[in-house]
């Protein structure tokens, strides 16, 4: 029986395992943990947030080969797919639970970052920087002091101008679970 599907807004927390099945590519394997945050904006317009909700993500086949060229720790995702809670036996003799998402699709969230679209089939080229992520990445750079790219993803800061990817699991951004995210 399938579990629970949702959408879940958030930041990768962790550095992505990755593991390619010597036998079939539909069994390579990725997996991270991610923190999606809650919360609200007060009275000020300031974001206080209320809670975090932490999902350990898992992707097989195509999907976790694709997903490990562009996600990494810090990075704002968006992720589709089967929740479901587990419990085990930990190596201290204690059980413990966590709550899985066995991912349909994994993205980076485009309110937090912009990139650059490679796509299936497409013959490779190397492509220049669009002018409207080259200039956001300015922005972001004369912002911070940092550099603005990351390979053929830039990321440019979160909704309200701060940095996106500055604390792990602190990020500002609110979650979108059990239901469509707010594009």
């Amino acid at each position: 029986m399938p579990g629970v599907l949702v959408f879940a807004a958030g930041n990768v927390t962790n550095d992505l395992t990755y593991r390619e099945s010597a036998r079939d590519q539909r069994h390579d394997f990725l997996s991270f943990t991610m923190a999606a945050n809650n919360g609200y904006l007060d009275d000020n317009g300031e974001w206080k947030q209320t809670s975090t909700l932490w999902l350990n993500v898992k992707a097989f086949g195509a999907l976790a080969r694709n997903a490990r060229a562009v996600i990494a720790k810090g990075r704002p995702v968006i992720v589709h797919g089967e929740l479901k809670h587990e419990t085990f036996d930990g190596a201290d003799g204690n059980r413990h639970s966590s709550l899985d998402l066995k991912a349909d699709a994994i993205g980076l969230n485009l309110r937090m970052c912009a990139s650059q679209y490679v796509g299936k089939g497409e013959p490779y080229r190397e492509m220049p920087p669009q002018a409207g992520v080259e200039a956001l990445a300015g922005e972001r750079a004369a912002e911070t002091g940092e550099g603005g790219t990351d390979g053929e993803v830039v990321v440019v800061g979160d909704f309200e101008g701060r940095g996106a990817g500055d604390g792990v699991g602190t990020e500002r951004e609110p979650a979108a679970v059990g239901g469509a995210p707010d594009f």
